[in-house]
């Protein structure tokens, strides 16, 4: 029908255009005022069709009924979809329209902002947009987040342990980006009122010689975002200079007032000097890496032997309070030569791997530690390739043994795997002591023998004299006990104790602080009995106390204390509470 009508309003104007075709000067315009007039009165007097959903007419395209079908079979199974959605943990989670969403929320120094892709309502990408004030070092290994959240298809997992506040910034981030949730989270700034150091404890003192061998000594430490190196010249006994090398990780304005300790240093010739305020960690880094620096200008003699009396007159107080958690070797009797030893690593949150450690003995002490792993994966990145821990070997040298070497935060584990390792080999390296051993053995069995021999002789004129002395005293003594409790301890109350104690992180602030509560039982002044050990935490906070537990307890009641019982590599905060909680147990039986 359509077609016929456009024939006859072709035919009206083709006519139309024949009588007036002779008229002078219009030729030229006519065929766009036809065109015009045409379009005008085709447009206005045609109505779109109006079609039956699915019944096809005469006027009906076929086209326009396919598009009606596809449109409803995609909008049943849109609908289908939605109602098999799983919510949480699987492809398809994220209740959200496919697209590409960003969002933003505070990290470390400021805001971090992330694109988040959606397909088929799975989060298949997530990427990073913007991070200006954030560490590299830290933010790189808070990006692990990112796999987790790809992998649970949900952002309720776990920050990635010394980059806290980074990985709340990217998992802040991505849930602004996908629900608008506005990220309560407070930049390390503000939440320690303007100390980007946090609340660092200050490195305790040292003895120092006051004198060192004349040269240039290159150090390192730990500051806030990564090692520091130094270079320290020493000229006529005396430091003279210190520079600093490297800072790579550290924040220019806090660094910068950390670096006002290095003129302390020099003034005082000693490296006993309080952090800068504000600074903490990175006045701790800069310390730490003079102090690695000034082990190597050592004059020798007369500070080893200041040390050697120091160490003696606390070795018991050492003992006890040793968080290394290493099996310790002698620091020094080896024979020379290179030794092989190896620890293996384990933990309950990642896949165990083995540590090699190759010592070399040069004039009976260790001249180099080579260190290596079947670490893979996010072993090797997280924790073997940090440069805290290829650093270890060069203090292991300097202090000629693992005693005295902190584990690297943040990798406790392949920091004790590394002692253990090192330490298996110095076993192998220990003199041959068996020639002093049988001398020791035989005086002993001569003087044994002697004794005897005057022993056999006295005794039989003694034994008359003391068996009325032995009876008085016994009958004595006997009175006195009866007196008292036999079951009874002397200093503190027979019972059960209920006690609570705050379990506190350490300087990387890793988790918030939670309580454990136990009951510790007393009996004759010694620990019998730790149960009903609780955690008011999370999962994560829960498994670090049960390995502190099962490190601890039966040590603890085997000791009847905790004062000489080490804690738990890996579980060092968990361990000082349940040790904290022995004291207080104590404090609470005292007669």
């Amino acid at each position: 029908m359509m077609r016929e009508k456009w024939k006859k309003y072709v035919e009206k104007f083709k006519s139309l255009g024949d009588k007036v075709s002779g008229v002078k000067g219009i030729t030229a315009v006519i065929p766009a005022v036809c065109l015009a007039v045409l379009m005008v009165t085709v447009l206005t007097g045609y109505k779109t069709p109006q079609a039956k959903k699915y019944e096809a007419s005469e006027t009906e395209d076929i086209s326009q009924i396919k598009e009606a079908l596809a449109k409803e079979s995609t909008a049943a199974m849109a609908e289908t979809t939605k109602k098999n959605t799983t919510k949480k943990g699987k492809k398809g989670a994220i209740d959200v329209k496919d697209g590409t969403y960003k969002g933003s929320a505070n990290g470390y120094g400021g805001k971090v902002t992330v694109n988040v892709t959606v397909s088929k309502k799975t989060m298949t990408a997530i990427d990073i947009v913007s991070a200006p004030g954030e560490t590299d070092s830290f933010f790189n290994r808070a990006k692990g987040v990112i796999d987790e959240m790809l992998t649970a298809q949900s952002t309720d997992v776990d920050v990635v342990s010394g980059a806290t506040y980074s990985s709340n910034g990217i998992i802040g981030a991505v849930k602004n980006a996908l629900f608008g949730t506005e990220s309560n989270n407070a930049t390390a700034a503000a939440a320690n009122a303007g100390n980007a150091a946090g609340s660092a404890p200050s490195v305790s003192k040292v003895s120092e010689s006051g004198t060192w061998k004349d040269g240039t000594y290159a150090g390192s430490g730990k500051g806030f975002g990564g090692t520091i190196s130094v270079k320290v010249t020493v000229k006529d006994g005396k430091i003279s200079a210190i520079d600093v090398t490297s800072a790579s990780g550290e924040t220019a304005s806090y660094f910068s007032k950390a670096k006002g300790i290095i003129p302390k240093m020099i003034s005082g010739q000693t490296t006993n000097v309080d952090a800068a305020s504000g600074a903490t960690y990175s006045s701790n880094g800069i310390i730490t890496a003079v102090r690695n620096a000034l082990s190597k200008a050592e004059t020798g003699k007369s500070s080893t032997k200041k040390k050697k009396k120091k160490n003696k007159k606390n070795k018991k107080k050492n003992s006890s309070s040793d968080n290394n958690n290493n099996n310790k070797a002698p620091a020094e009797g080896y024979e020379d030569g290179t030794y092989t030893g190896s620890a293996a690593c384990s933990g309950e949150q990642f896949k165990e791997y083995s540590v090699t450690a190759n010592v070399t003995i040069k004039n009976g002490k260790i001249s180099a530690v080579e260190v290596s792993s079947t670490a893979k994966g996010t072993n090797l990145k997280q924790f073997m390739s940090r440069d805290e821990i290829k650093n270890l070997p060069s203090l292991i040298v300097s202090k000629n043994g693992t005693s005295g070497v902190d584990a690297v935060s943040g990798a406790t584990y392949s920091s004790h795997a590394i002692f253990n390792a090192v330490n298996d080999a110095l076993s192998k390296a220990k003199k041959n002591s068996s020639s002093t051993e049988k001398k020791e053995e035989t005086t002993t069995e001569k003087k044994e023998e002697t004794t005897t021999e005057k022993k056999e002789e006295t005794t039989t004129e003694k034994k008359e004299e003391t068996t009325t002395e032995k009876k008085e005293e016994t009958t004595t003594e006997k009175k006195e006990e009866t007196t008292e409790n036999p079951d009874e301890g002397k200093n503190y109350k027979n019972g059960t104790y209920k006690v609570s104690v705050t379990c506190d992180p350490d300087e990387d602030e890793d988790f918030d602080s939670y309580t454990i509560s136990m009951d510790i039982t007393i009996k004759k002044d010694k620990i019998t009995e730790i149960s009903n050990i609780t955690a008011n935490t999370n999962s994560t906070n829960k498994a670090y106390t049960n390995d502190a537990k099962k490190g601890m307890v039966s040590k603890i009641i085997a000791n009847g204390n905790a004062d000489s019982v080490n804690t738990v590599a890996g579980a060092t905060c968990s361990s000082k509470a349940i040790k904290d909680a022995c004291q207080k147990a104590f404090n609470a039986a005292k007669k």
